[in-house]
């Protein structure tokens, strides 16, 4: 059947026959809506719990009629929405706006939704000059107190801590909640062990889950100059082996390499207290992950972890597998796929602990601790961080928010 053009649902056509609606918009664009998508997403007040609080489906799986046919289905002028009688007394109401940008199977909204994840189709890969012309900063203390972010930084701890509810939950490990880095005995880390270099590095890889983002605050740079900030986008050094060295790139996105991590932390949790932790962390990965379309999804790698097993059968392939690792760490190294900047005292960083690497120069050690380069850091889990994104763009009515239902 077929309305006035007034309407930006033009028509509809039961195709009983395929189980499936058909909707013609009003800019010729059609639709396909399955019977039991259309009953299963309804959001009658049968189907979903929507409040403030909460929202969830209420049907169980178990009870769930995946046969189901609609008992009646019209066209509301009025509201210009479709309207549906399901069995056991269900009416459901699907204005047209919602099922255009919620229409199975069509691409523009398979692209659209993907980028509600904030995943690889949000991601823009960098070296030094693409980087350095996008970067931006963020003064802190409006970023504590207002979304859009503006103001002055500080060095103080108290600070940095407020920063870390800004964000969102953090993910603890076995350095506890919040660490830090300065010379120490008894150290339990390399960055604790000196002053020295450190090279580029994920942390935790000797974790199978290691923690997704990293934040580092700078509340005393180093007086005698030196520890800069070193980073390179590892989906950036991937592609270019992919590029430039295919061979070296397959071996690892297929050979797992095995990290340790083996002694005891001591450190003071949030509330104050005291903690030592013994452990004995062993994991085994790919230095390049890829899913199932042989996209890069995650880059873990730490010299300093990396243990003497090779899980391999044909010990012919070792030596290729260091010169893979060689040509890797050189292509991070290459100053044109390097950001290196200086933290100075009360600036922070926060970047993605399974894509970037990152290293720090040496530095002069003063002798007195008061005076030494002191660095507070934690970890977070993306899933928090990119909840808070989404919360944000809603309640600042971004372009980019999408409804979750």
């Amino acid at each position: 059947m077929r309305f006035s053009s007034k309407l930006n649902i033009l028509s509809f056509s039961n195709l009983v026959h395929r189980r499936l609606i058909q909707i013609v918009f009003k800019d010729g664009s059609t639709g396909l809506f399955p019977y039991v998508w259309l009953r299963d997403c309804s959001l009658d007040p049968q189907t979903y719990a929507v409040t403030a609080a909460m929202k969830g489906r209420l049907h169980f799986m178990r009870d769930f009629d995946t046969n189901v046919q609609p008992l009646g289905v019209s066209l509301d002028k009025n509201a210009n929405c479709l309207a549906i009688q399901w069995p056991g007394n269900v009416n459901s109401r699907y204005e047209q706006n919602w099922l255009k940008s919620r229409c199975p199977a069509n691409e523009n909204v398979r692209i659209l939704r993907r980028q509600f994840y904030l995943g690889l189709e949000c991601v823009e890969q960098w070296n030094r000059k693409q980087i350095e012309s996008r970067k931006f900063r963020f003064l802190l203390d409006r970023f504590i107190d207002d979304d859009q972010g503006n103001g002055k930084n500080s060095n103080n701890s108290e600070f940095f801590e407020k920063i870390v509810q800004r964000i969102g939950f953090l993910q603890r490990n076995h350095f506890g909640e919040i660490f830090e880095v300065f010379p120490k005995p008894n150290a339990s880390n390399m960055a604790y062990a000196g002053a020295g270099e450190l090279p580029y590095h994920t942390d935790f890889p000797s974790l199978s889950d290691p923690p997704q983002l990293q934040m580092l605050h700078m509340a005393n740079r180093a007086e005698c100059s030196g520890g800069l900030s070193m980073f390179v986008d590892g989906f950036h050094i991937a592609k270019l082996m992919a590029q430039r060295y295919p061979e070296h790139y397959k071996l690892l996105t297929s050979v797992p390499l095995e990290f340790v991590e083996e002694g005891f932390d001591e450190h003071k949790l949030m509330d104050g207290s005291d903690e030592r932790f013994d452990y004995d962390m062993v994991a085994r990965h790919k230095t390049i992950k890829l899913d199932d379309q042989n996209r890069v999804v995650q880059v873990q790698f730490g010299n300093v972890m990396r243990s003497w097993f090779i899980d391999i059968g044909d010990p012919s392939l070792i030596q290729k597998i260091y010169d893979a690792l060689k040509i890797f760490t050189e292509l991070c190294y290459a100053p044109e796929n390097q950001l290196i900047f200086p933290l100075h005292s009360g600036d922070s960083v926060l970047w993605a602990n399974t894509r970037l690497l990152h290293a720090r120069g040496g530095y002069a050690v003063i002798g007195v601790p008061s005076r030494e380069r002191r660095v507070i850091g934690c970890y977070f889990g993306w899933d928090t961080v990119k909840s808070r994104v989404r919360t944000l763009r809603d309640a600042l009515k971004l372009a980019q928010n999408q409804h979750t239902l």
